[in-house]
């Protein structure tokens, strides 16, 4: 048949006619209604578009048009499949696939699904169903090893369309790259634009370092970037390695390099301007604020030393080994043992000893009324103990907190085989507290009235 006469158009119709005519006729002859119809039709377009283009680039060759028109006009049905009409041998250019994958993969980047549904089901290119196959893994090629950026709505479009259900994988990394490009990652319990925006920047140490200052950035940086490489499974391209190094060792608990002093030293730096210009001010007599401004540096730099060591003790906690080896289950009573001791040998730096003992009984906060228990029976027994100047009440409540409170817990953890953390809460360490803090407390009465 002339594909002229099933396209109803004229022999010397242009391109734009010819286009017209065939999505009027889509219209009727549907692919998923008349595959054969829709086959035949679409055939008949592409024998008519290669003719009138061939025609319009070189009227000249006149040989050349009349052998296309006698492949054209002697359509002849295929023996094995008499219903359809053999393709034309094509004279026109391919379709270039290529072009094709990457225009939709571009409006599955920027689109809303609802607009790429309906462009991929009235795209002419994709009715033929062996183009609609490749182009369709090619597209999911691109996105699962090339780092396209398709939204996960329009994944789900595409998947639809090609007939692919997207492997898992595929899901994730394509979440992943959709977040760093928009920096919305809401989605890895981040709300903070940020903390991806200092991800994505070049590693610059003077701001890195500064951001480092801040309570809790570090920690919510690397947090952010182990999920976001955990999900991709591999490095996260529009990330800067050397920022997620930096805030990974900072976020490490065990880490103690130069950026960890750093960070220390501008941390005590700053607080100790603010107080110096405050000083400044308030007219306060220049030595005076000497002593308070060396005070602040001295202070904060103490109190951060004393929080990265209580972290690190969480964190030995946490280790499901830890309650077999003796030296790190037991730290914090060594540490606390080690500030008794600085009391005692150097009575005239009080803080040295503090700082010792702090976050030995800082870790314990989350059992407060054990811990407290522990801490007041101590204190009742120093105070009740023949020269209880020779130690600090404060000090020695601490430590008693420290060493009651960690002994009881690994004892408990030993004898069940199960981890310190696990240990948290038990009832051993709970009725032990109690019988130290009643038995120091009547001890401490009988003394008193002794003495009186």
């Amino acid at each position: 048949m002339w594909p002229y006469d099933l396209l109803g158009v004229p022999t010397d119709a242009d391109e734009r006619a010819i286009k017209r005519a065939y999505a009027s006729l889509l219209k009727t002859t549907r692919p998923d209604q008349d595959p054969v119809g829709f086959q035949r039709l679409n055939e008949a377009y592409q024998a008519a578009l290669s003719y009138q283009r061939h025609h319009e680039h070189d009227p000249s060759e006149d040989d050349a048009r009349v052998d296309m028109v006698s492949r054209i006009s002697t359509y002849e049905p295929s023996p094995a499949s008499p219903a359809i009409a053999p393709s034309v041998d094509p004279v026109a250019p391919p379709l270039d696939e290529a072009r094709l994958r990457d225009e939709l993969l571009a409006r599955a980047a920027h689109e809303l699904p609802s607009v790429l549904r309906q462009h991929l089901a009235h795209h002419p290119d994709l009715y033929a169903l062996d183009v609609k196959r490749r182009v369709g893994a090619e597209v999911f090629d691109q996105i699962a090893y090339e780092d396209a950026s398709v939204s996960p709505g329009n994944l789900i479009v595409l998947g639809e369309f090609f007939d692919f259900t997207p492997p898992a994988w595929i899901e994730r990394r394509t979440r992943v790259l959709r977040a760093v490009e928009s920096e919305n990652t809401d989605a890895f319990d981040e709300d903070r634009p940020l903390t991806i925006r200092q991800l994505k920047r070049p590693f610059r140490w003077p701001l890195a370092l500064l951001l480092a200052c801040v309570p809790g950035f570090s920690i919510r940086a690397a947090r952010l970037s182990q999920r976001l490489a955990a999900d991709y499974g591999d490095d996260v391209p529009g990330l800067d390695a050397r920022q997620q190094t930096f805030f990974s060792r900072l976020a490490d608990p065990f880490y103690i390099g130069i950026w960890r002093w750093a960070s220390v030293v501008l941390s005590a730096t700053t607080a100790t301007l603010v107080i110096g210009a405050l000083c400044r001010l308030t007219d306060v007599a220049p030595d005076r604020a000497a002593r308070v401004t060396g005070f602040t540096f001295a202070a904060v730099a103490g109190l951060l030393c004393i929080w990265y060591v209580m972290l690190a003790l969480a964190a030995l906690r946490e280790r499901p080994a830890t309650s077999r080896n003796l030296w790190l289950a037991l730290m914090p009573v060594w540490l606390a043992l080690a500030g008794l001791l600085v009391a005692f040998a150097l009575p005239q730096v009080p803080a040295l000893a503090f700082a010792l003992v702090l976050p030995a009984a800082l870790l314990h906060f989350r059992q407060f009324f054990d811990a407290l228990r522990f801490g007041v029976g101590t204190s009742w027994l120093v105070q009740a103990l023949p020269t209880p100047q020779a130690l600090s009440p404060w000090l020695a409540a601490l430590a008693g907190a420290a060493i009651g409170v960690t002994l009881c817990d690994w004892i408990y953890a030993r004898r069940h085989q199960v981890g310190l953390a696990a240990a948290v809460g038990n009832r051993w360490t709970t009725i032990t507290s109690f019988v130290v803090f009643v038995s120091t407390g009547l001890f401490g009465v009988s003394q008193w009235l002794l003495r009186s």
